[in-house]
């Protein structure tokens, strides 16, 4: 039986494979928790006055301390999956041995393996953050909160680059539609239907722009407690913490394939930098073309 049609070798265990190999410690005064102090007993429900106890605001506009709260809880929840990830490691492990030896029964073995494997994974990504949230004192039901909106300023900043364009591209087709004025095969109601075309783009842009509610209202909180931190790193945090490990590139199949590691070591290192307000090499702000230009004049 072919179980690599219902849950593919590299989708399903190189996910996990990649978890143990990723490797390294905490930088001096980045965070007082390690994984040992989780309590891995504790609900990870919120309990009944975790939940009291948190009012969202009407406004669904996040604090400058909720927003640290939320970088510190991450990265601990990366160390506590580092930390718990050698045994899932063992299982994957197991399938590719049972997969190259073949036959019908290993094959069969090997589609509750996958199964199991696969529940056991998403349970400690999603274990790992409500534990590691109480662990540094913060309260689950605020912090799930928290990671919402940090979801929704992910898709704000993504759609930000393109209604920008937008705005760009019908103020160039405005000045196009002027230059053909007097030209022949354009007459002044073709013109001035460019010209509608035009403002009706930028006007719908500008509206998405600013009707993103509470989306955009965090983005500036987020700019304004940290800084330095670049829109493309805020973007990643946001991005990783919402959905990002559970997407995980699956192409890490043996130990020589480091992929996934540096993609988890790279999310990782955004986490840590945004926390200190400090930019992540590569990732610093682009330069306006004019600025750029005139330095190297």
């Amino acid at each position: 039986m072919n179980y690599s049609a219902l849950l593919p070798r590299r989708a399903a265990a190189a996910g996990l494979l990649f978890l143990a190999a990723a490797c390294g410690g905490d930088e001096p005064g980045e965070m007082t928790a390690k994984p040992s102090d989780v309590d891995q007993t504790t609900s990870i429900t919120p309990t009944e006055k975790e939940v009291a106890s948190f009012q969202a605001p009407a406004d669904s506009v996040l604090t400058p301390r909720q927003v640290e709260a939320y970088l510190k809880a991450s990265l601990l929840q990366y160390d506590l999956i580092r930390d718990e990830a050698p045994g899932l490691r063992k299982q994957a492990l197991a399938m590719e041995q049972r997969e190259q030896k073949g036959g019908v029964m290993n094959g069969l073995r090997n589609v509750a393996a996958a199964g199991s494997l696969i529940n056991d994974y998403s349970q400690l990504i999603v274990d790992s953050y409500p534990r590691a949230s109480r662990t540094l004192g913060y309260n689950p039901a605020e912090m799930e909160w928290v990671r919402e909106r940090m979801g929704e300023v992910s898709a704000y900043i993504m759609t930000k680059p393109m209604l920008e364009s937008m705005v760009q591209q019908a103020q160039t087709m405005r000045q196009s539609a002027e230059s053909y004025r007097g030209q022949p095969g354009f007459s002044d109601e073709q013109i001035a239907e460019m010209i509608r075309n035009a403002d009706d783009m930028e006007r719908q842009a500008k509206e998405q722009m600013q009707t993103g509610g509470s989306a955009v209202r965090n983005f500036q909180v987020l700019r304004q407690a940290r800084p330095n931190v670049t829109d493309e790193m805020w973007m990643t945090v946001s991005f990783a913490g919402a959905s990002g490990l559970m997407m995980l590139p699956a192409s890490m199949t043996s130990d020589s394939d480091t992929t996934a590691q540096r993609q988890l070591n790279e999310w990782r290192q955004v986490y840590t930098d945004a926390l200190a307000n400090r930019v992540t090499p590569g990732m610093e702000p682009e330069k306006p073309e004019a600025q750029s230009t005139a330095g190297e004049s």
